[in-house]
């Protein structure tokens, strides 16, 4: 999990105050004994809460789909990955393959010269 940014913790402490000021408002205001007045700066306070909570709460999504999309690109990542091994396991499989056919090919070359240098012999000998 990543650890919160300085802008993150600050929106955060800041919803705290309002929060607590938004609790402590009717108390204080019932000292003062100005009920026309606690009620704009209830329904502002109430309003701030509202707005910064929505600001976080669009914050948490776009990190949340930020986070799946970095998954899923890991995802297609290990997947190429996997393909890529099984691609060069198929190139080293044909090399060994065409490996063994020259051996093959070389040793049936080396009994061709052989038979033809006792051909040879042969023919100089009937000569």
């Amino acid at each position: 999990m990543k650890p919160r940014t300085a802008k993150e913790t600050a929106m955060i402490s800041v919803a705290a105050v309002l929060a607590v000021a938004l609790v402590t408002i009717p108390f204080e205001l019932t000292l003062i004994n100005s009920p026309e007045g606690s009620r704009g700066s209830f329904w502002l306070g109430a309003i701030g809460v509202l707005a910064l909570g929505m600001v976080l709460g669009f914050r948490y999504l776009s990190i949340r789909k930020r986070a799946q999309i970095e998954l899923t690109g890991g995802e297609q990542y290990r997947g190429l990955a996997e393909e890529y091994r099984r691609l060069a396991d198929i190139a080293i499989t044909a090399q060994e393959h065409t490996d063994l056919k020259l051996g093959d090919l070389s040793a049936q070359l080396d009994y061709l010269r052989e038979q033809n240098e006792s051909l040879q012999k042969i023919l100089k000998e009937v000569e």
